[in-house]
């Protein structure tokens, strides 16, 4: 049985690209088109679930800066791994590191994201990982 899925698996880590160029470019519309709703975030310190679009676009960026805090300036994606995937579902580990704007390394981050096609585009459905 072939259990790789490699356009989805491409398409996927396209999307997970995407979303840390946006973040990074401020480009906030782009970054919410990356994210399908309910969105779940597993972190370190909970469970934070957006249910709705207005949820994400009056919570989510906050959420983020609190977390992240006020020397980040930019985010870089270390690495993608592909640990399972179908036609509309890929499970992708991936590692992450945050600078501030001298480019100082502020912390690094691994996380699992599920990604998944929904009508068509790819989004992240659901994160986890151990940052806060």
């Amino acid at each position: 049985m072939d259990l790789k899925h490699p356009d989805a698996e491409t398409a996927a880590v396209k999307t997970v690209e995407n979303f840390m160029a946006y973040l990074n470019s401020g480009n906030n519309a782009g970054l919410y088109d990356t994210i399908h709703i309910p969105h779940v975030r597993i972190s370190g310190n909970g469970v934070r679930i957006y249910n709705n679009v207005q949820e994400l676009q009056e919570n989510y960026l906050q959420d983020f800066i609190n977390r992240a805090g006020d020397s980040w300036h930019h985010t870089v994606l270390d690495s993608t791994e592909i640990l399972h995937s179908s036609e509309s579902k890929v499970h992708v580990y991936i590692q992450w590191t945050r600078y501030d704007a001298n480019n100082l390394l502020l912390a690094t981050h691994k996380a699992l994201w599920i990604m998944t096609r929904v009508d068509g585009r790819w989004g992240v459905q659901a994160r986890s990982s151990f940052a806060p």
